[in-house]
């Protein structure tokens, strides 16, 4: 289907080149026989020359705008064309990924959605709902009112009632996509940040953070653990304002404004360069009094580790260094030489700068131009001795980033129009990838109700490197270069999911579509007239951002949303509200329970037949109705991956389960899935590791299929006791202190007490029942 449309494209691309070219070529066939016009005597030969002449330099000048002009209209086809290619390209892309499959039928198996407004449903204000609605992508008709626009089939989507306003307020500044002040985006990046589990938790910064200079391995080239990365606190501290544009304090980017500065006043004096501004001069001096400043502190710190190293070997005397070995001797000489080497750059770093500083105060006391132009090379100097290399702007651990002049004046007032354009630009950067697409899907496990969740679709870019070739400067695009993050290259491509809002915002800050599974859409859709009114941006009242959305003119009344968990079914559909985030409303106090164990004596699902009987609902509810698990269930479409994949794995939700039910349960699910993997390595190590408890329960199932009841009543008995035992009959024996546990020897002894004198007041009240 794509490549009819792509060639359909080439062919009306390029019609009206052709229709030019033709259009040039008659007109150059009746301009011709002009020059074959008599003129009498020398006259004529002069008028003949004359007009082939002109005839001439008229063809001439008409070929090179003609071929200018075909240039660029070719180079814009192309450019259309390449952009449609990547579209269809991207589409066949989200669909793999949404729906695990590529339709080639006329119709998709995705529809495009688009942000239509906001509004209620329900039949009153008590059990309405606040909803976000779409449509398919350009299916509005003009209303009967101005600005109001009508629509035939639309999607609501209910909104929490924990976080129904910061949503609203997000949407609206994505919606509107006005540049907003710096004061104003760090207001708003909270309400996207602090979300548990949603797209800033979710985004892969261990894996596709760009690490150039490998900071992120270990001194043998190792990839050092993923917790250890800061890659995701960067990208926080960047939404908390660090490395804003053009409002670092750095040495190097006061330098640098200063630098602009000068520039600006050259440009502006005809005669080339004038007489320095005190105030800008004056703030010149103080940034070199600054570095003069860090080189003294520099070498006093190279200095004292000089000290303490010379102490530390110079304590034990002249026989503590006769016991040294050879090695060890040799490493100190080592630590000692590169001490001193330090302290050596420390003070010929200090005197260079120190130098320039006076040679910045001669030079300004002899006036004149002389003094402008050392200003301008003493800063330039500087500003390339503070220049960073940075992966990306806000990394840690490495100088800050030097601004652009556009960047410093333009973009440090209104760079981004709200919290999701940010984001964007951290994707760019930070993990050299680009934003393809958006996605709606259901997320809910039970059958009956429907939960919408979104995604983003991300896809790796190359790097990009430059080529001198005969003079000329060749940027190139590195396909094979994974930025320092193992096979990540370009091309890869991945969904992060995130709330239903979030993927309707990031879409339209990166203006990509809205995708959702066309069945999903059928399923779930209304069929119903609405009209929704907008905002005239004309009205000075109506700039807030509280009426930028666009607004339902009338409540739907006819539908009931209920919210999940609450054993109510919505009514004449199948949405549901999802549930609040409990986490943001809960206080400290109040979210204490002083009735709860340390550990819970729950032990869910405590045999292998138990466990295999659950379905997936019983699986997921089961882990919504345990205290000890938190986060998200996983999404059906992560359920249809992994059992298309491959049945001898564990799918995401077994394996949020198994750690929180019976540890026998557990190892004898592992050691199922390890045999039919055939690996007996894995086997072995499971079965070295059971647990006594285990042991029992399994000696119990054999005693009982041999038929020896009283012996497997006697195994079952002895479970139930190391069961007893444990703190948390959940985790595998040895993962927590052993201090936590009841002793063994204490409990036998004390059971054996008490059965003996259990027999002993037995045989009193039998007497007593006798008399």
């Amino acid at each position: 289907m794509f490549k009819y449309i792509i060639s359909i494209c080439i062919t009306v691309s390029f019609t009206p080149f052709l229709l030019n070219a033709a259009y040039f070529n008659c007109r150059a066939l009746q301009i011709k026989p002009a020059r074959g016009l008599f003129f009498p005597g020398s006259t004529a030969a002069h008028g003949q020359r004359l007009i082939s002449s002109t005839t001439r330099l008229f063809l001439n000048s008409k070929d090179e705008e003609f071929e200018n002009d075909s240039r660029h209209m070719i180079s814009r086809k192309q450019d259309d064309l390449s952009q449609l290619q990547k579209k269809a390209t991207n589409f066949a892309i989200i669909e793999r990924l949404l729906t695990s499959s590529f339709s080639l039928k006329e119709k998709s198996s995705l529809i495009q959605l688009e942000l239509i407004g906001k509004g209620s449903v329900g039949p009153d204000d008590l059990s309405s709902k606040n909803c976000i609605f779409l449509a398919p992508k350009d299916s509005s008709l003009l209303g009967t009112t101005r600005n109001s626009y009508e629509y035939s089939q639309f999607l609501p989507m209910p909104l929490p009632a924990s976080g129904e306003d910061g949503i609203l307020k997000l949407l609206s500044f994505a919606y509107k996509g006005r540049p907003i002040s710096k004061s104003l985006c760090l207001s708003l990046n909270p309400l996207l940040v602090n979300r548990d589990g949603a797209l800033f938790d979710n985004l892969p910064y261990a894996k596709w953070t760009i690490d150039p200079l490998k900071r992120n391995r270990d001194a043998a080239q190792n990839p050092i653990d993923e917790k250890y990365h800061m890659g995701k606190r960067d990208a926080y501290n960047r939404f908390m304002g660090k490395d804003w544009y053009g409002r670092s304090l750095s040495i190097g980017n006061v330098a640098a404004r200063i630098q602009y500065m000068l520039g600006e006043e050259e440009a502006e004096e005809e005669g080339g360069l004038i007489k320095e501004d005190a105030n800008v001069k004056t703030l010149a001096e103080r940034v070199l009094e600054m570095e003069v400043q860090e080189s003294r502190m520099a070498l006093a710190e190279a200095e004292e580790q000089c000290a303490i190293l010379r102490a530390e070997i110079g304590d034990g005397g002249m026989d503590y260094l006769e016991e040294m070995s050879d090695e060890i001797l040799l490493m100190q000489y080592e630590a000692l030489e590169q001490g001193l080497k330090a302290v050596n750059d420390a003070k010929d770093s200090l005197e260079e700068r120190q130098e320039a500083l006076a040679s910045f105060r001669n030079k300004g006391v002899e006036g004149g131009n002389s003094s402008s132009l050392f200003s301008l090379i003493a800063l330039q100097d500087l500003v390339q001795g503070q220049k960073s290399d940075a992966p990306y702007r806000g990394a840690s651990g490495y100088k800050p980033v030097i601004d652009t002049k556009d960047e410093m004046f333009k973009k440090s007032i209104l760079p981004y129009s709200s919290p999701f354009e940010m984001m964007k630009e951290i994707i760019n950067e930070q993990l050299n990838a680009e934003v393809i697409g958006c996605i709606i899907e259901d997320i809910s496990l039970f059958q009956g109700s429907t939960i919408f969740g979104g995604g983003i679709a991300i896809q790796r870019k190359g790097r990009k490197k430059t080529l001198s070739l005969n003079g000329e400067v060749l940027e190139l695009d590195d396909e094979d270069d994974d930025f320092g993050n193992d096979g990540i290259k370009k091309g890869e491509t991945m969904i992060v999911e995130c709330d239903f809002d979030e993927a309707i915002g990031m879409a339209l800050a990166c203006g990509v579509d809205i995708h959702m599974d066309r069945k999903e859409w059928d399923r779930s859709k209304i069929v119903a007239p609405i009209v929704f009114q907008k905002s005239n941006d004309g009205d000075p009242q109506e700039q807030s951002f509280a009426s930028a959305l666009p607004l339902l003119q009338s409540r739907i009344d006819t539908i009931v949303i209920e919210t999940q968990g609450e054993g109510k079914m919505s009514q004449y559909t199948k949405i549901q509200a999802p549930r609040g985030r409990t986490g943001a409303s809960l206080s400290f106090f109040n979210g204490l329970r002083t009735d709860q164990p340390v550990f819970d004596t729950n032990i869910p699902v405590q045999s292998l037949s138990e466990f295999d009987s659950l379905t997936v609902q019983d699986k997921a509810q089961l882990l919504l109705s345990l205290d000890s698990f938190k986060g998200n269930l996983p999404r059906p479409r992560a359920l249809r991956r992994e059992n298309n994949s491959n049945d001898n794995i564990l799918n995401p939700l077994d394996e949020l389960l198994l750690p929180l039910i019976d540890e026998s349960v557990r190892r004898q699910v592992l050691i199922r899935i390890a045999e039919k993997n055939n690996d007996s390595d894995k086997v072995n190590e499971l079965q070295k590791g059971k647990s006594r408890r285990q042991i029992a329960k399994e000696n119990a199932d054999l005693a009982r299929e041999e038929g020896k009841d009283q012996l497997a009543e006697m195994w079952e008995k002895e479970a139930e006791f190391y069961a007893f035992l444990r703190a948390d009959a959940t985790q595998d024996e040895g993962s927590y202190s052993r201090f936590l546990d009841r002793d063994e020897w204490y409990e036998r002894t004390r059971q054996k007490i008490a059965e003996k004198n259990r027999n002993k007041f037995r045989s009193l009240m039998d007497d007593m029942e006798q008399d």
